[in-house]
């Protein structure tokens, strides 16, 4: 097996997504389904490429199923904030409010960050808010001040297990056979890859990009 790296892409492909992380969505799902009833707000944290867009996407096919949720989601930009402003809260229908990104909040001066801060405890009183962002200590910090109906979830690395099928997923994407063999890989390199990338699959993704290009251009 040479060329043809499976591993180049580090951004989740349809093949990557039977790995569906089924209890984060269903913790998640009830988590913004309370907050839709009552308002509040939901952060979902984690690293970059631990896959939160790809859970997120997840939610909200479920969501979709009902016709009494409108949802909006916006990449968090300076633009947004007067988008969200004057947004028409319509009582006949839970409205779930998406912002992606939110760590760029820090585009903005310290006032401004207050402004959108408000406005989002205002909001939060009559319908859901979602905010993805992945700084360490981010927007929590002034909600919680504001808000009882506050809840964060935080996305952990994958299982070993998970992570294992999406590496032999992508090998199985150029196999003339598939199979349950990670080779070229071994066990023993897989438990490193594991334990560098710490179940983040963006960072497993790379590092066997590099591993697979060495181990197969020394087979040539």
């Amino acid at each position: 097996m040479t060329g043809n790296n499976p591993f180049i892409s580090i951004t989740y492909s349809e093949n990557d997504t039977v790995v569906d992380r089924v209890n984060e969505r269903i913790e998640l799902l009830l988590l913004i389904n309370e907050s839709m009833d009552h308002g509040g707000v939901v952060v979902l944290k984690g690293a970059p490429g631990m896959g939160k867009s790809t859970l997120l996407n997840a939610v909200e096919k479920e969501l979709k199923k009902s016709k009494s949720i409108d949802m909006l989601r916006e990449e968090f930009t300076p633009a947004v904030y007067n988008k969200i402003r004057n947004l028409n809260l319509n009582q006949a229908k839970k409205l779930l409010i998406e912002l992606d990104d939110f760590n760029n909040i820090e585009m903005l001066d310290k006032l401004s960050q207050q402004r959108v801060i408000d406005l989002l405890y205002n909001l939060s009183q009559k319908a859901a808010v979602l905010i993805i962002e992945n700084r360490e200590e981010g927007v929590e910090k002034e909600l919680k001040m504001q808000s009882k109906q506050f809840k964060k979830y935080q996305l952990e690395g994958l299982s070993k297990e998970d992570l294992k099928q999406i590496i032999i997923n992508r090998l199985n994407s150029i196999r003339t056979t598939k199979s349950d063999s990670l080779e070229p890989f071994t066990e023993v390199e897989y438990e490193k890859i594991y334990r560098k990338s710490r179940g983040n699959p963006r960072i497993a993704l790379l590092i066997c990009s590099a591993l697979y290009d060495q181990k197969t251009n020394s087979i040539i």
